[in-house]
């Protein structure tokens, strides 16, 4: 049996993955964006040049390969959208984001299967979803891929195994993704609860505890030396 002391979160540190998206862009020059409220970012904000377009100038800027938004990060960019109307005090972002070009492969980090697919449609969700389920020592968890690319859905079942390294989906289109710039949303989960498509992204600051615990850091398994 596995020693009651040696956690998920252990696991994982100590594990090596494969890379989610490809090696050269996951390791690659990244610019981390800064989306709290008191981020000089909303300084250059105006009703022609969105926050998005002031990230594609500043990543221009540092030669990055990959943008990268914060695990745990508080964010007021949801409060407009649909899919946060009825919640409007979700704010903590529980992922990682890796803004890349629509298109980019997307990699099982280790072998799983596929537990979940949906396309959340709502302006603001999570577009095209797929969730594995994943075992390593005696732990059972889960992954999350949030804003992929809806022509992967129609190849994927529920119960499908996936090896490591292997391409199940991609980046999908702002058209397709909820309405965001082109990115992924990586998420670790170790409890579905009742959830078996979905997975709150975007949590209520007073669960933070709960979410922290339930949805350790992603960079376990991206493991940028920039995100420690």
């Amino acid at each position: 049996m596995t020693n009651s002391k040696t956690s998920l979160e252990h696991l994982l540190k100590a594990h090596d993955f494969h890379p989610v998206v490809p090696k050269e862009l996951q390791f690659g020059t990244g610019y981390i964006v800064d989306l709290t409220p008191s981020s000089d970012l909303w300084s250059m904000v105006t009703a022609e040049h969105s926050f998005a377009d002031e990230i594609v100038n500043r990543a221009v800027a540092a030669n990055a390969t990959v943008v990268i938004g914060r695990y745990a990060e508080h964010r007021l960019i949801y409060q407009d959208k649909a899919n946060f109307t009825d919640s409007p005090d979700r704010t903590v972002h529980m992922a990682i984001d890796l803004g890349l070009p629509e298109g980019t492969p997307v990699y099982a980090p280790l072998d799983g299967e596929v537990f979940g697919l949906a396309n959340h449609t709502a302006d603001g969700d999570y577009g095209p979803t797929v969730i594995l389920k994943h075992k390593l020592e005696d732990h059972i968890f889960y992954t999350l891929y949030g804003h992929c690319a809806t022509e992967y859905l129609s190849t994927l079942t529920v119960g499908q195994k996936i090896t490591a390294g292997q391409q199940f989906t991609a980046i999908g289109k702002t058209e397709e993704n909820g309405g965001w710039a082109p990115h992924l949303h990586f998420q670790i989960i170790k409890d579905m609860g009742d959830y078996n498509n979905d997975y709150p992204g975007v949590i209520d600051p007073k669960h933070l505890d709960f979410y922290q615990d339930n949805c350790p850091n992603p960079n376990l398994i991206l493991k940028r030396s920039d995100l420690d």
